[in-house]
């Protein structure tokens, strides 16, 4: 039964492990907000796709997708993703390169802006939220923000809040960050489908597998 019992302790340190990254998770000095997205919404991420084209890549790439890669994920065409997205500027095949020129951002901001392809797995959801929504003015007029004080970054959604409703500007950051998590990680859909057909697998395997044992040592005396 050793070998029953090892077996055993190895899946459930398999199914623990994804709980166990979330527990490691940064702590921050202020109390980050959840968006509550949900990568299966498929209208969101079209919206968050346009506002990503719109405010993020006059500064920000995302070089680790390629337009035709979105349109197929997102349900658009490949005409569609260059039109809504590429603004006609791109091919299908092309990544999300950042429009700007090399070397602007390093001279207006002072530091290269960073691609944004892992940003969400890399900061997390509730991050990239509350930095988005968090800028604020000081009290010498400047822009700052509750998450990162001192950002380069500038407030780049502040014309958007400003003529939108509270309600339009809420749902455009999930939005937005909607499509950043689904950046991050395109295929986290299918994985989470396929992850309980894994899991049942596993545990019907391991019910045959010990009934074979069962089966073998049968007629042997211990």
């Amino acid at each position: 039964m050793k070998w029953m019992n090892q077996f055993t302790l190895g899946l459930i340190v398999a199914l623990w492990w994804p709980f166990a990254t979330v527990i490691a998770a940064p702590s921050y000095s202020i109390e980050l907000e959840q968006p509550n997205n949900d990568v299966r919404d498929t209208a969101s991420l079209q919206r968050g796709a346009v506002l990503f084209s719109n405010y993020c890549m006059a500064c920000h790439s995302a070089e680790y997708m390629r337009f035709n890669r979105v349109a197929r994920d997102l349900g658009w065409t490949d005409e569609e993703v260059v039109e809504k997205v590429a603004h006609g500027l791109n091919l299908p095949v092309d990544s999300l390169q950042t429009r700007i020129q090399p070397g602007v951002s390093e001279a207006v901001f002072g530091i290269k802006a960073p691609d944004l392809s892992l940003m969400a797995r890399l900061k997390g959801n509730d991050y990239v939220y509350t930095f988005i929504r968090g800028y604020y003015e000081d009290e010498q007029g400047n822009w700052n923000n509750h998450v990162l004080a001192g950002t380069s970054m500038p407030n780049v959604l502040e014309g958007l809040k400003r003529h939108a409703s509270a309600e339009e500007f809420d749902q455009a950051t999930v939005d937005l960050v909607n499509f950043l998590d689904y950046l991050a990680e395109p295929y986290k859909v299918k994985r989470w489908d396929l992850g309980w057909k894994v899991v049942v697998f596993l545990l019907v395997l391991l019910l045959f597998t010990y009934l074979l044992k069962r089966e073998y040592w049968r007629d042997i005396k211990h």
